[in-house]
Parts: structure tokens; sequence; C-alpha cells
């Protein structure tokens, strides 16, 4: 007991009965709160947080749906995505109906060629070539590659006929010394078998033909124009 009165002094008192007073007080705090005494003022602000509110509390406090606002602008366009897989290959379609027969197709074609000298004495008709056909209606194409000599220029006049009538006809001057070409082109139609036949004849003076070709094209009507 000495030893407690030496060491009992009014500090270590006012501590000792301090601290039971904490404890004590924080005790009864706990389980001797009153119902319905902690308001407002009690509370320290942001105390209550949305977990210490109850869910059905919560949904109560929620306000009405506001109105839509107004359309956002249009976002950029995104990246193109990957590439599906193929599809299956579809059934084989009917197959559509004849087309009607063409009215100006061409058939085969017929050439002869003149590639040696054929004189041409002033006045005197010469045959140049003579192309066989059969029966059926034609298009026929001629060209003619002159030379005159001496230094004289020599008209030449050239036909393309069958059985004596002409189908097609031109003439060209040909200079001293010099060459020309004469293009020809008609039409021929045979009942049966025929020929066609590309002649010439110089006048003023002499010429030669040098070469020359004819080409006779089958086609379905000879009202078809003539080509070249």
């Amino acid at each position: 007991m000495s030893f407690l009165r030496r060491h009992l002094t009014y500090a270590n008192v006012v501590a000792s009965l301090a601290l039971f007073l904490a404890l004590g007080g924080a005790a009864f705090a706990a389980t001797q709160l009153p119902r319905n005494s902690v308001g407002t003022g009690q509370l320290k602000p942001e105390a209550v947080t949305s977990g210490k509110i109850a869910k059905k509390t919560r949904s109560q406090l929620m306000g009405s749906r506001g109105p839509q606002g107004p359309q956002g602008a249009q976002g950029k366009t995104g990246k193109v995505g990957p590439k599906g897989a193929t599809g299956a290959k579809g059934a084989t379609g009917t197959a559509g109906a004849k087309g009607a027969d063409g009215t100006n197709g061409t058939g085969p074609a017929f050439e002869v060629f003149r590639s040696t000298q054929l004189p041409l004495p002033s006045g005197e008709g010469k045959t140049v070539l003579t192309q066989n056909l059969a029966a059926g209606a034609y298009v026929v194409e001629a060209n003619v590659n002159l030379a005159a000599s001496g230094g004289t220029a020599a008209e030449v006049f050239c036909t393309l006929s069958s059985s004596a009538e002409p189908h097609g006809e031109a003439s060209t001057t040909v200079p001293g010394n010099g060459e020309a070409t004469i293009p020809l082109s008609g039409t021929q139609s045979f009942g049966a078998t025929g020929a066609v036949t590309l002649a010439c004849v110089s006048s003023g003076a002499s010429a030669e033909v040098v070469a020359a070709n004819l080409i006779a094209t089958r086609v379905v009507s000879a009202t078809r124009a003539p080509q070249g």
C-alpha cells in the first residue's frame, strides 16, 4: 500500500479516470444509442454512400426518364471486315432458245493472184485474172498494180465482170516511167456455177500489169454493200 500511495498522484488519477470514461462512453454509445436519435446533424459529410442505402430506396430516389437528346454526329466509318467464305455454286440455268440465222453472214473467200507481168498494148484489152465460183452471191475485190515505160503516160481502164456483164470498173493514169494501182470492188450473183473476170485495157500508150489479185467472198445476199 505504501508503494501505491507513493505513486498515486493527481496526474495519474486524472489520466486513469479519463481512460475509464472514454472506454465506458464508447461502449454506452454502441449499445445504448436510442432509436431515431441520429439525425443529419450527427452525420459527417459524405458519410452515407450508395452501398449503405437499400436497393428499394435507391429505386425510389431515381427520377423519371428525361426526353431523348438530339442525335449525335455520325461516327467514323469502321474498318472493312474480313472477306466472308465463298458461297456454294448455284445451279446451272436452262439453255436459252436458239437465235435466228443472220442475214449478212459471210462464207468462204476465194482468191487468185498474178505475180508475172502482163503487157497491155494500147487499145488491146487483156484478161488479167479469172475465178470460177459456185452458185451464190459474192462480194468481189481486186487490186491491179500497173507500170508505164517509154516516158509516156498511159490511161488504163479495168473491169470486174461475169458473163460479159460488168459489176465493177475503175480507171487511172499511169505516169511515164512510173507506177499506179487500181482498186475495184463489186457484187456478183450466180444461179449456177459461173466465173468472175478481171480485165484491163490501155489507151494513149502501152502499159503493163506488174501484179494483181482478186478475192471473192461468199455472202448471204448480193444486196450487201461492196467492200473496199
